[in-house]
């Protein structure tokens, strides 16, 4: 069995803690289908990195927390540049 992703187990907790439906997710997050949502949290899709903002709002979790989780997994080289210039409180 495959391990899943740090990024989709995030999400996944995310998702859970907002009270919302993965529906609601989906919608307010500007996805058509809801079923893509379930995607990401399983890890069988990865999160979009432009999409990273409108689902951290959808979900109430801080942008950056998202976008840190996301790109360190996917571009740790990125993230790791990012993160050297860039103050992020905890």
């Amino acid at each position: 069995m495959t391990e899943v992703s740090r990024a989709a187990t995030f999400f996944s907790a995310a998702i859970n803690s907002s009270g919302l439906t993965q529906k609601e997710i989906a919608r307010r997050a500007g996805f058509s289908r809801p079923n893509v949502i379930s995607m990401m949290k399983s890890g069988e899709t990865k999160i979009p990195i432009p999409r990273v903002p409108g689902l951290a709002v959808a979900c109430g979790i801080p942008k950056h927390r998202l976008l840190e989780v996301v790109l360190s997994e996917e571009h740790p080289e990125i993230w790791e540049v990012i993160s050297d210039m860039v103050c992020f409180d905890p």
